[in-house]
């Protein structure tokens, strides 16, 4: 998760910088970044919503999120991830 409004450096540069590291050091891996707003996303205008694309981000949440929600980020995101904690969960029953 990728929060948009930090000090020093803002979530679109953030990611942007971490794309360019996963480029050069790690071609092909993709990790999937989900950006948290304290804007409402569904008020986003188009030209809102491609400068989070345009910076690599995958998913935008507004905050505060809920935790059901962001474990549904998480499954839509990393199905590897998902399938792991159900069988962790299948395991122990």
């Amino acid at each position: 998760f990728m929060d948009i409004d930090m000090p020093v450096m803002n979530g679109f540069d953030a990611t942007k910088a971490l794309r360019e590291w996963e480029n050069s050091s790690r071609p092909g891996a993709r990790q999937p970044i989900c950006a948290l707003t304290a804007a409402y996303v569904d008020d986003f205008e188009l030209s809102e919503l491609m400068k989070f694309k345009e910076a690599g981000l995958d998913v935008m949440e507004s905050k505060p999120c809920n935790i059901p929600r962001l474990f549904k980020v998480v499954d839509d995101v990393s199905p590897m991830f998902s399938d792991l904690s159900i069988s962790v969960t299948q395991h122990h029953e």
